[in-house]
Protein backbone atom coordinates (compact mmCIF):
# COMPACT_ATOMS: atom_id res chain seq x y z
CA UNK A 1 0.00 0.00 0.00
CA UNK A 2 1.57 3.61 -0.68
CA UNK A 3 2.31 5.56 1.84
CA UNK A 4 1.89 9.27 0.93
CA UNK A 5 4.97 10.23 3.06
CA UNK A 6 5.89 14.03 3.18
CA UNK A 7 9.57 14.31 1.74
CA UNK A 8 4.62 7.90 24.60
CA UNK A 9 4.01 7.66 27.07
CA UNK A 10 2.21 4.39 27.85
CA UNK A 11 -0.19 3.34 30.48
CA UNK A 12 1.95 0.15 31.56
CA UNK A 13 5.82 -0.12 31.50
CA UNK A 14 8.00 -0.28 28.31
CA UNK A 15 9.18 -3.84 27.70
CA UNK A 16 12.24 -3.59 25.08
CA UNK A 17 15.24 -5.45 24.02
CA UNK A 18 17.81 -4.34 21.76
CA UNK A 19 16.15 -4.34 18.75
CA UNK A 20 12.51 -3.13 19.63
CA UNK A 21 10.31 -2.00 22.20
CA UNK A 22 6.61 -2.84 22.83
CA UNK A 23 4.66 -1.16 24.59
CA UNK A 24 0.44 -0.23 24.79
CA UNK A 25 -1.53 2.34 23.10
CA UNK A 26 -1.19 5.64 25.53
CA UNK A 27 -4.33 5.20 27.93
CA UNK A 28 -5.60 8.51 26.88
CA UNK A 29 -6.24 6.96 23.76
CA UNK A 30 -10.48 5.91 23.21
CA UNK A 31 -11.49 2.58 24.84
CA UNK A 32 -11.63 1.29 21.22
CA UNK A 33 -7.99 0.70 21.17
CA UNK A 34 -8.23 -1.37 24.30
CA UNK A 35 -5.53 -4.22 23.81
CA UNK A 36 -3.72 -3.07 21.13
CA UNK A 37 -0.01 -2.68 20.94
CA UNK A 38 2.70 -0.69 19.36
CA UNK A 39 6.03 -1.64 18.62
CA UNK A 40 8.93 0.43 17.16
CA UNK A 41 12.63 -0.28 15.86
CA UNK A 42 15.57 1.78 14.20
CA UNK A 43 16.00 1.68 10.72
CA UNK A 44 19.72 0.17 10.17
CA UNK A 45 21.88 2.41 8.86
CA UNK A 46 22.99 2.13 5.29
CA UNK A 47 27.09 1.53 6.55
CA UNK A 48 25.66 -1.72 8.29
CA UNK A 49 25.27 -4.82 6.36
CA UNK A 50 21.63 -5.80 5.93
CA UNK A 51 22.04 -9.26 7.92
CA UNK A 52 23.85 -6.98 10.33
CA UNK A 53 20.66 -4.78 10.86
CA UNK A 54 18.97 -5.13 14.67
CA UNK A 55 16.11 -7.78 14.87
CA UNK A 56 17.16 -9.64 11.61
CA UNK A 57 17.63 -12.74 13.19
CA UNK A 58 13.60 -12.67 14.65
CA UNK A 59 12.31 -12.08 10.33
CA UNK A 60 11.18 -15.40 8.93
CA UNK A 61 13.29 -16.71 6.22
CA UNK A 62 10.84 -15.30 3.48
CA UNK A 63 10.93 -12.16 4.93
CA UNK A 64 14.84 -11.86 5.01
CA UNK A 65 14.72 -12.94 1.21
CA UNK A 66 12.46 -10.15 -0.12
CA UNK A 67 14.43 -7.81 2.15
CA UNK A 68 17.99 -8.82 0.55
CA UNK A 69 16.29 -8.86 -3.42
CA UNK A 70 15.31 -4.93 -2.66
CA UNK A 71 16.95 -1.91 -3.02
CA UNK A 72 19.48 -0.70 0.39
CA UNK A 73 17.37 1.78 1.84
CA UNK A 74 14.44 0.20 1.00
CA UNK A 75 15.07 -3.12 2.59
CA UNK A 76 16.58 -1.57 5.52
CA UNK A 77 12.29 -0.12 6.33
CA UNK A 78 11.26 -3.40 5.20
CA UNK A 79 13.70 -4.96 8.09
CA UNK A 80 12.90 -2.24 10.87
CA UNK A 81 8.85 -2.83 9.80
CA UNK A 82 8.98 -6.30 9.81
CA UNK A 83 11.09 -6.22 13.51
CA UNK A 84 8.73 -3.87 15.15
CA UNK A 85 5.44 -5.81 13.25
CA UNK A 86 6.79 -9.30 14.32
CA UNK A 87 7.00 -7.46 17.95
CA UNK A 88 3.81 -6.75 17.90
CA UNK A 89 1.88 -9.47 16.58
CA UNK A 90 3.80 -11.51 18.96
CA UNK A 91 2.69 -9.65 21.84
CA UNK A 92 -1.00 -9.82 21.02
CA UNK A 93 -0.64 -13.68 20.67
CA UNK A 94 1.05 -14.14 17.28
CA UNK A 95 3.10 -17.60 17.47
CA UNK A 96 5.67 -16.17 14.56
CA UNK A 97 5.37 -19.33 11.87
CA UNK A 98 3.78 -17.39 8.94
CA UNK A 99 5.84 -14.77 7.24
CA UNK A 100 4.13 -11.44 6.75
CA UNK A 101 5.83 -10.16 3.35
CA UNK A 102 4.09 -7.82 1.38
CA UNK A 103 0.60 -8.50 -0.81
CA UNK A 104 -1.49 -6.52 -2.42
CA UNK A 105 -0.71 -2.49 -2.88
CA UNK A 106 2.08 -3.60 -0.41
CA UNK A 107 0.06 -3.81 2.57
CA UNK A 108 1.81 -7.05 4.42
CA UNK A 109 0.03 -10.11 4.56
CA UNK A 110 -1.08 -11.19 8.30
CA UNK A 111 -1.67 -14.13 10.01
CA UNK A 112 -5.58 -15.12 10.55
CA UNK A 113 -6.94 -13.59 13.44
CA UNK A 114 -4.86 -10.65 13.53
CA UNK A 115 -5.20 -6.98 12.36
CA UNK A 116 -1.80 -4.81 12.03
CA UNK A 117 -0.15 -1.86 10.71
CA UNK A 118 3.35 -0.40 10.28
CA UNK A 119 4.58 3.30 9.26
CA UNK A 120 8.25 4.14 8.43
CA UNK A 121 9.38 8.16 9.04
CA UNK A 122 13.30 9.20 10.30
CA UNK A 123 14.86 6.62 10.88
CA UNK A 124 11.85 4.57 13.10
CA UNK A 125 9.79 2.37 12.00
CA UNK A 126 6.29 1.54 13.99
CA UNK A 127 3.60 -1.56 13.89
CA UNK A 128 0.43 -1.92 15.66
CA UNK A 129 -1.22 -4.87 16.40
CA UNK A 130 -3.98 -6.24 18.09
CA UNK A 131 -5.84 -9.86 18.20
CA UNK A 132 -9.18 -9.56 15.81
CA UNK A 133 -9.42 -9.23 12.05
CA UNK A 134 -12.77 -7.43 11.77
CA UNK A 135 -11.67 -3.81 13.85
CA UNK A 136 -9.03 -2.49 11.39
CA UNK A 137 -6.15 -0.43 12.76
CA UNK A 138 -4.08 1.92 10.42
CA UNK A 139 -0.90 3.75 11.75
CA UNK A 140 1.31 6.70 11.07
CA UNK A 141 4.34 8.79 12.20
CA UNK A 142 5.32 12.28 11.30
CA UNK A 143 8.25 14.42 12.42
CA UNK A 144 8.03 18.16 12.44
CA UNK A 145 11.03 18.31 10.52
CA UNK A 146 12.86 21.29 9.71
CA UNK A 147 10.78 23.43 7.92
CA UNK A 148 6.75 24.38 7.33
CA UNK A 149 5.06 22.57 4.15
CA UNK A 150 1.92 24.89 4.81
CA UNK A 151 0.82 24.67 0.92
CA UNK A 152 0.08 21.44 1.44
CA UNK A 153 -2.71 22.50 3.02
CA UNK A 154 -4.43 22.56 -0.04
CA UNK A 155 -4.14 18.99 -0.83
CA UNK A 156 -4.76 17.63 2.55
CA UNK A 157 -7.20 19.62 4.17
CA UNK A 158 -10.49 19.60 2.96
CA UNK A 159 -12.61 22.84 2.34
CA UNK A 160 -14.41 22.88 5.96
CA UNK A 161 -10.82 22.12 7.53
CA UNK A 162 -9.80 25.25 6.28
CA UNK A 163 -11.87 27.16 7.58
CA UNK A 164 -11.22 25.42 10.69
CA UNK A 165 -7.72 25.20 10.44
CA UNK A 166 -5.51 27.77 13.13
CA UNK A 167 -2.65 28.39 10.18
CA UNK A 168 -0.39 26.08 12.72
CA UNK A 169 2.31 22.98 11.44
CA UNK A 170 1.40 20.72 13.87
CA UNK A 171 -2.26 20.45 13.34
CA UNK A 172 -2.27 20.33 9.98
CA UNK A 173 0.48 17.85 10.23
CA UNK A 174 -1.82 16.04 13.09
CA UNK A 175 -5.00 16.05 10.08
CA UNK A 176 -2.21 15.32 7.19
CA UNK A 177 -1.01 11.72 9.61
CA UNK A 178 -4.51 10.50 10.84
CA UNK A 179 -5.53 10.58 7.55
CA UNK A 180 -2.98 8.32 6.39
CA UNK A 181 -3.68 6.46 9.80
CA UNK A 182 -7.33 6.25 8.10
CA UNK A 183 -6.38 5.11 4.61
CA UNK A 184 -4.48 2.55 6.01
CA UNK A 185 -7.43 1.34 8.31
CA UNK A 186 -9.77 1.30 5.80
CA UNK A 187 -7.74 -0.84 3.10
CA UNK A 188 -8.79 -3.69 3.94
CA UNK A 189 -12.52 -2.57 3.44
CA UNK A 190 -11.92 -0.47 0.82
CA UNK A 191 -8.56 -1.43 -1.12
CA UNK A 192 -8.17 1.45 -3.50
CA UNK A 193 -6.75 4.88 -2.66
CA UNK A 194 -8.27 6.82 -0.53
CA UNK A 195 -8.31 10.85 -1.18
CA UNK A 196 -7.72 13.31 1.34
CA UNK A 197 -10.54 15.09 0.30
CA UNK A 198 -12.49 11.81 1.69
CA UNK A 199 -12.27 12.23 5.09
CA UNK A 200 -12.78 15.30 7.29
CA UNK A 201 -11.71 15.52 10.56
CA UNK A 202 -13.07 17.97 12.76
CA UNK A 203 -11.25 19.22 16.12
CA UNK A 204 -12.47 16.87 18.30
CA UNK A 205 -10.79 14.24 16.25
CA UNK A 206 -13.87 12.85 15.04
CA UNK A 207 -13.78 11.73 11.30
CA UNK A 208 -16.58 12.27 8.35
CA UNK A 209 -15.97 9.64 5.83
CA UNK A 210 -17.46 10.73 2.08
CA UNK A 211 -16.24 7.91 0.12
CA UNK A 212 -16.03 8.15 -3.83
CA UNK A 213 -16.87 4.81 -4.61
CA UNK A 214 -20.39 4.46 -2.06
CA UNK A 215 -18.18 1.84 0.22
CA UNK A 216 -19.60 1.53 3.48
CA UNK A 217 -20.87 2.86 6.32
CA UNK A 218 -17.53 2.12 8.51
CA UNK A 219 -17.47 3.46 11.96
CA UNK A 220 -13.91 5.18 12.21
CA UNK A 221 -12.14 6.72 15.47
CA UNK A 222 -8.41 8.03 15.63
CA UNK A 223 -5.96 9.41 17.60
CA UNK A 224 -3.07 11.06 17.96
CA UNK A 225 -0.39 11.88 20.46
CA UNK A 226 3.14 13.83 20.54
CA UNK A 227 6.68 12.34 21.63
CA UNK A 228 10.06 14.50 22.69
CA UNK A 229 10.17 18.25 23.38
CA UNK A 230 9.02 20.82 21.38
CA UNK A 231 11.50 21.34 17.97
CA UNK A 232 12.34 19.50 14.23
CA UNK A 233 12.42 16.35 15.66
CA UNK A 234 9.14 15.78 17.18
CA UNK A 235 7.45 13.21 16.60
CA UNK A 236 3.96 12.61 16.04
CA UNK A 237 2.15 9.05 16.25
CA UNK A 238 -1.68 8.77 14.97
CA UNK A 239 -3.50 5.70 15.00
CA UNK A 240 -7.17 4.78 13.84
CA UNK A 241 -9.80 1.68 14.21
CA UNK A 242 -12.20 1.11 11.11
CA UNK A 243 -15.40 -1.21 11.09
CA UNK A 244 -18.42 -1.86 9.31
CA UNK A 245 -20.97 0.26 10.62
Amino acid sequence: MTNRRLDHAASMPTTDSDSVSVAPVPSAAPAVFAGAVVARAAIGSLDVGLADCAGWGSLHADEQAWAADHAPRRAREFVAGRVALRAALSAAGFDGQAPCVPGEQGRPHLPAGFTASITHKDGAALAIARRGASRTLGIDSEVVGPRERLAIAAKVLTAGERLRWDGAWSTLLERFSLKEAIYKALHPHVPRYIGFDEADIADDRTIKMTLRGGEGPFSLVGWWWWEGPPGTSRRLVSICEARPA
